[in-house]
């Protein structure tokens, strides 16, 4: 009976072929939540039937209506925003101006590693570069830098965060400083209230270095900074907003 069983796996690849291609064509990092949803259930669904030798139809039965559910809640969200909402989720601007949106963030269960490992996939070295990030329905994020951007963009805004949002250190050789000067590391030195020892030895910086930097700044405690990274001489915070 084995060769009923190869039969049954050529047969559930293709139907499952046929159902994805009716459901649409969407790469896998554009899969909504639903969308993977469905995904898996039918992969369940599949599993379940190779074992079931007088009811295989009704498994394949089964893939057939859930892919005809998923086409007709698609086009129900083409035509109803609120309902594309439900199903798919919304875009949530986790950065806004250079700002670190910390309510949405909280909101999504985003967190700084998330926002960093992101950022760098992107070859995105601080948020001290990023004017506006968007985390997306499908959880790829979608950036829009500061060099993006003209002063006739938005007029009333700083666009230079290199000299908007960075806190040079005392001067430590004319050499060093040029070369600094120039300078982002890729590096967080402070992520979500904790300064990473790592990156210090790294960066050949010292705690009192950041302690002396955050104390200018305004900072009273490390745990007040979400995020900070050493660039340009100095350490750049980056600041909050609450939307």
């Amino acid at each position: 009976m084995d060769y009923l069983v190869l039969l049954k796996i050529i047969a559930i690849y293709f139907i499952i072929l046929l159902i994805m291609k009716f459901m649409g064509k969407r790469e896998i990092g554009q899969l909504s939540l639903f969308d993977f949803a469905v995904i898996l259930i039918i992969a369940d669904i599949a599993v379940s039937g190779l074992g079931k030798e007088n009811e295989f139809l009704i498994y394949i039965a089964g893939i057939l209506i859930l892919g005809f559910i998923q086409k007709i809640l698609a086009y129900i969200s083409l035509k109803f925003s609120i309902f594309r909402s439900f199903l798919d989720g919304k875009q949530s601007i986790i950065i806004i101006d250079g700002k670190l949106n910390i309510k949405e963030m909280k909101k999504q269960k985003y967190n700084m590693d998330d926002l960093i490992i992101q950022m760098r996939l992107k070859n995105i070295r601080s948020i001290s570069e990023v004017r506006y990030l968007i985390l997306e329905s499908n959880g790829e994020i979608s950036t829009f830098l500061f060099d993006e951007f003209s002063e006739t963009d938005n007029p009333s805004t700083p666009v230079a965060s290199k000299t908007q949002n960075v806190v040079a250190s005392n001067t430590i050789g004319e050499a060093e400083t040029a070369k600094e000067a120039k300078a982002i590391y890729p590096f967080p030195v402070i992520l979500s209230g904790k300064i990473i020892e790592e990156n210090l030895k790294i960066l050949n910086l010292t705690t009192d270095f950041v302690y002396q930097e955050i104390k200018k700044q305004g900072y009273n405690e490390v745990a007040d900074i979400y995020y900070a990274n050493y660039e340009y001489g100095g350490l750049f915070i980056a600041k909050t907003c609450d939307f």
